[in-house]
């Protein structure tokens, strides 16, 4: 695929089941020509962004006058969002809009997801981090 074909949005909820989110946007940056985020809260999204240093192009509310607006805003021929969710949300739009759920979209992709082991240790890593700061 070229890099002029596509438009890619990741849920924030997907992006955060990855491994390696700033991998995983370099990429999807292969591919796609414009990467954003989808996300209801856009301090956490930005957040996450900044944590992640992850660039993106856009970020919308998940909402089907959000995607019909961002489909005619930008030239590509193929517009896909990545979500958490097994089935395709009722805020995406049928026309102008594929979904692909995580779970497939990592494992065509190659991306390596999370597992409850790496999301505990890094629970107790960020908790020990905080606790450390405030006490130092």
């Amino acid at each position: 695929m070229t890099t002029d074909t596509m438009t890619l949005a990741f849920e924030l909820a997907a992006l955060r089941q990855v491994r390696e989110p700033q991998a995983v946007v370099v990429d999807a940056r292969r591919w796609a020509q414009n990467v954003g985020l989808v996300s209801i809260d856009s301090c956490a999204a930005h957040a996450f962004s900044a944590k992640h240093l992850i660039r993106r192009d856009f970020q919308v509310a998940p909402t089907t006058s959000n995607f019909r607006h961002l489909s005619s805003r930008v030239t590509t021929e193929r517009h896909v969002l990545v979500g958490e969710a097994p089935d395709r949300p009722d805020y995406l739009p049928q026309q102008h809009w594929e979904y692909f759920a995580l779970a497939d979209a990592a494992s065509a992709a190659s991306w390596e997801l999370d597992n409850e082991e790496t999301t505990s240790r890094k629970q107790v890593t960020s908790w020990l981090a905080r606790v450390f700061r405030s006490n130092g």
